[in-house]
C-alpha cells in the first residue's frame, strides 16, 4: 500500500485528494498545507507549498512513495528537481519545463517556432512603449503579465483607460513582480480548457472543460481565478478535439522535448475556437483550477496508476472516463477578487444531496467551517446532460448557508444555448411495457387456465375515438390477451348501454371494461362510468377507485397519470424530494397525477387557468406536468433549467398539425427531459391500460383462489 503526498491547498488539490482516496493502492494521503475541507480525506501538513526543503524532509521522514504537485508556484520553485535529486518519486514538471507557464514570452516563441497556432504578439518592459503599441491598434487589447500571476495576470482591455491601468499595474507598480508584458492580437470565439497527462512525447487527453473567469453573470466584472466550469462542450466537434490533440498538445510535447525541457505532468492548454480554427491562448504546466474539480470526478481508472507512470517515465495507461458531464460552481467571498472578509460561518454542507463539495479557501473555527479565502467552495454535480448537472448543482448550492458568499448563476450558459433536452421516448418505453406483459400472459394462462380479457365499448363513429379504440384493441392483441370490441350506434339509449355494461360486469371471463369517451350528449357519462364494476374499471375512473387513490388504499390507478409517473422514472431523476408542478386540475389527469407524485414523495403544486403569474410557479418546478389542452401555454422562459417536462396536451395548430401544451422548441433549450407530442404520453396511456387489465385479472384470480 502506498503513501502519497499532495502539495497544495485549494480546490484543485482537494479534487486530486478525492481521486486518490478512491484508489485501492493508496493507504494514506498527506496534503501540504491542505485546508479544512481536505482534512476530511487526508492528513494535512502545516508546510507551505513553496517550502521545498521542508516538503522534501517530510517526504523522506514519512517514507512517501509518490508526491503529486498541484500549484504552479511549487513547480516554479523547483520542487520536482529537488525531489528527483533526492531520489524521491514526484509527479510534476521540472523548473525548466514549467517555463511554458512561468514565461508567456517563452511560450509564444515556442509556438511560433514550432508551428503551433496562436495569436501574434509583442513583448514589452517599457510602460511607454507598451502603451504606444496599444494605442496604435484596435481594441480590445489582450495584455498578459509575463510570469506567474495566480490566473489573474490577463486583462482584456476594452478601452485606453483599462489598458493604461493594466500596464501601470504590471510594469510600474510591480503587482506581480518584475515587469514584462506580452500584448497579443485579439482573437474571437469560445474558449475552452484541454488538460493532458504528458510524459515526454507521450500524451494522454482528459475531457474538455470550459472555465468562467469573470466574477459576475453575463461574463462581466474583473477576472478571477475561475468562478465555475463544466465538461461536455457542445460547440466542440470530434474534429476540433482531434486537431487540438494532434496539432497543439502533441506538437507542444514534442517541441518541449526538442527544447531540452521535456514535460512530465499535466499540460493545460487554454484554447479558443476561432473562425480560423483552434488556437492557443496560453499554456499552463499543471492541473487547471477550477477545471480539475469537474474533470477528475469523471475518471473511472485508478489515478494512482497515471501519476506513478508519469513520475516513473513509464508508458501511460489507457484511461476510462464516465459517459456523463459535470458542472461546478464556485462560492466566493463577497468582494472577491477585491477586498473580502474572512471568518464567515458556513452551514448546510450536510444537506447537500447530489454534489461533491471541494474546499478552496476554508478553515476551522470553534469546531465549525468558516471562510478563509476569496474562492471558498466549489460545488460539483454530475448528470447525463448539462441541464441535469446544472439543475443538481444549483439545487445543492441553495442548501448551503453563508451570509458572505456569492456565486455566478449562469455557469455553462454557452452550453445551454447549444444543448437540447433529452427527448423521453414514450413509444420505446411503452413498447418495453407491452413486451414485458407479452411474456407474462402465457405464464398467467398456464397458471390460471385462461388469459386476461379486456372489453372495450365504443358508441358512435367519432373518428378520433375510432382510432383510439383500434389502438387499444391492437395493443391487447399484441400482448396476447383476449379482447372484445362492443360497437354501439350513436342513437343507442343510455339504458341499453347500462345493460351492456351490467352484462359485462357479470361475465366472469371479462377482467377489464373500458367505455371510450366522449359519449353522445344524451348519455350521462358519470352514470356510465360509475356503473362499471370497480374491480373491472381499468381506466381508474370509478368514484370508489378515485376515493381509494386519495386516501391511499389499493385501487386501479388511472392510465395516463400512471404512465406519466413511468415516463418520469425512465429519466433516472428521483421524484422524492423534488418540487413538482402540475398545470391543470382535471379529474382525468391533473388531480390524480398530483396525488401519484405526492405518493412518490414529491412536493406538489397544482396550478390552473386562474393561477396568477403562472411563470413564477412553473419556474419552481423540478418536474413539470402540463395538462390544460391549450397550445403553447408553457414556453421556454417558464421552465427551470434541467427540469423534467411532461406534455400531456393534444391540440391541432392552425396548420392542422398535432401539438402539445408546451412550446417544444423553446422548452427543449431549457429542460433536461421533455416528452414529444405525439409519441410521449399517448403511447404510455395504452401501455398502462394493458398493465391495469393484467392487475385486475390477478386481483380477481386472487379472490377466486
Amino acid at each position: 500500500m502506498k503513501k502519497v503526498l499532495v502539495v497544495g491547498g485549494g480546490g484543485r488539490c482537494h479534487a486530486i485528494v478525492d481521486s486518490l482516496s478512491r484508489s485501492p493502492q493508496v493507504s494514506q494521503i498527506f496534503c501540504a498545507p491542505g485546508n479544512a475541507g481536505i482534512a476530511s480525506q487526508a492528513t494535512t501538513v502545516p508546510v507551505a507549498d513553496t517550502d521545498v526543503e521542508a516538503l522534501k524532509a517530510f517526504a523522506i521522514k514519512e517514507g512517501i512513495d509518490l508526491t503529486v504537485v498541484g500549484p504552479e508556484a511549487s513547480l516554479a520553485a523547483g520542487i520536482v528537481d529537488s525531489f528527483r535529486e533526492a531520489g524521491l518519486k514526484i509527479f510534476g514538471h521540472s523548473r525548466s519545463a514549467t517555463m511554458i507557464e512561468s514565461s508567456k514570452e517563452f511560450a509564444k516563441r515556442l509556438m511560433l517556432e514550432h508551428g503551433i497556432p496562436t495569436a501574434a504578439y509583442r513583448c514589452f518592459t517599457s510602460y511607454d512603449e507598451a502603451l504606444a503599441y496599444v494605442d496604435s491598434r484596435p481594441y480590445p487589447a489582450v495584455i498578459k503579465y509575463d510570469g506567474l500571476a495566480a490566473g489573474k495576470g490577463v486583462v482584456i482591455a476594452a478601452d485606453r483607460r483599462e489598458a493604461d491601468d493594466a500596464l501601470r499595474s504590471m510594469l510600474l507598480d510591480g503587482a506581480f513582480g518584475e515587469g514584462k508584458v506580452v500584448i497579443e492580437d485579439w482573437l474571437e470565439g469560445p474558449e475552452f480548457s484541454f488538460m493532458c497527462f504528458v510524459e515526454g512525447e507521450r500524451v494522454c487527453p482528459m475531457p474538455l472543460a470550459q472555465d468562467h473567469k469573470r466574477a459576475y453573470d453575463g461574463d462581466k466584472g474583473p477576472n478571477t481565478g475561475g468562478m465555475g466550469a463544466y465538461t461536455g462542450l457542445p460547440f466542440i466537434t470530434e474534429e476540433d478535439k482531434a486537431f487540438a490533440l494532434n496539432e497543439i498538445m502533441l506538437k507542444t510535447a514534442k517541441a518541449m522535448c526538442a527544447e531540452g525541457r521535456p514535460l512530465s505532468g499535466v499540460l493545460y492548454g487554454g484554447l479558443m475556437k476561432t473562425p480560423q480554427g483552434i488556437k492557443v491562448i496560453e499554456f499552463n504546466a499543471r492541473f487547471g483550477d477550477p477545471e480539475t474539480e469537474v474533470v477528475l470526478p469523471l475518471l473511472e481508472s485508478d489515478i494512482y496508476d497515471v501519476f506513478e507512470a508519469v513520475a516513473s517515465a513509464a508508458p501511460l495507461p489507457e484511461l476510462k472516463w464516465k459517459d456523463a458531464v459535470t458542472m461546478g460552481v464556485v462560492l466566493a467571498s463577497k468582494g472577491y477578487p477585491g477586498h473580502y472578509d474572512k471568518g464567515a460561518v458556513i452551514e448546510g454542507l450536510d444537506q447537500v444531496r447530489d454534489s461533491k463539495v471541494y474546499s478552496m479557501g476554508t478553515a476551522l473555527k470553534d469546531g465549525g467551517l468558516v471562510t478563509a479565502g476569496g474562492r471558498v467552495l466549489m460545488v460539483v454535480s454530475e448528470g447525463r446532460n448539462i441541464s441535469e448537472a446544472r439543475s443538481r448543482v444549483y439545487a445543492d448550492i441553495a442548501r448551503i448557508k453563508c451570509d458572505n458568499l456569492f456565486c455566478r448563476n449562469d455557469i455553462a450558459h454557452l452550453a445551454m444555448e447549444y444543448a437540447k433536452a433529452a427527448v423521453i421516448d414514450g413509444k420505446a418505453i411503452s413498447q418495453s411495457v407491452k413486451d414485458r406483459i407479452r411474456e407474462q400472459v402465457p405464464v398467467l394462462e398456464g397458471k390460471y387456465g385462461r388469459k386476461p380479457s379486456l372489453a372495450v365499448i365504443i358508441v358512435g363513429e367519432n373518428p378520433a375515438s375510432q382510432v383510439y379504440v383500434r389502438n387499444k384493441v391492437k395493443a391487447a392483441t399484441y400482448v396476447g390477451m383476449d379482447s372484445r370490441l362492443v360497437a354501439m350506434p350513436e342513437s343507442v339509449s343510455e339504458q341499453a348501454l347500462l345493460d351492456t355494461i351490467a352484462s359485462l360486469n357479470g361475465d366472469d371471463s371479462v377482467d377489464g371494461i373500458l367505455v371510450q369517451l366522449p359519449l353522445p350528449k344524451h348519455i350521462d357519462e358519470s352514470k356510465v362510468i360509475y356503473s362499471i364494476a370497480r374491480e373491472k374499471d381499468v381506466d381508474g375512473f370509478h368514484i370508489l377507485n378515485v376515493g381509494a387513490l386519495w386516501i391511499g388504499t389499493p385501487c386501479v390507478k388511472p392510465c395516463t397519470p400512471k404512465g406519466i409517473i413511468e415516463l418520469i422514472k425512465s429519466t433516472g431523476v428521483p421524484i422524492a424530494g423534488k418540487h413538482a408542478v402540475v398545470v391543470g386540475r382535471s379529474n382525468i389527469v391533473g388531480k390524480p397525477v398530483a396525488k401519484l407524485l405526492l405518493d412518490e414523495n414529491a412536493t406538489v403544486t397544482i396550478a390552473h387557468s386562474r393561477t396568477p403569474d403562472l411563470k413564477a410557479v412553473t419556474l419552481l418546478a423540478d418536474i413539470l406536468v402540463v395538462a390544460v389542452g391549450k397550445e403553447n401555454v408553457v414556453t421556454g422562459d417558464m421552465v427551470k433549467p434541467g427540469a423534467v417536462v411532461i406534455d400531456v396536451g393534444m391540440n391541432r395548430n392552425a396548420e392542422g398539425k398535432l401539438t402539445g401544451d408546451v412550446d417544444f422548441e423553446s422548452v427543449s433549450r431549457r429542460a433536461g427531459y421533455l416528452t414529444p407530442v405525439p409519441g410521449g404520453v399517448g403511447p404510455m396511456t395504452i401501455a398502462m391500460l394493458m398493465q391495469n387489465t393484467v392487475e385486475c385479472f390477478l386481483e380477481r384470480m386472487k379472490d377466486k383462489a
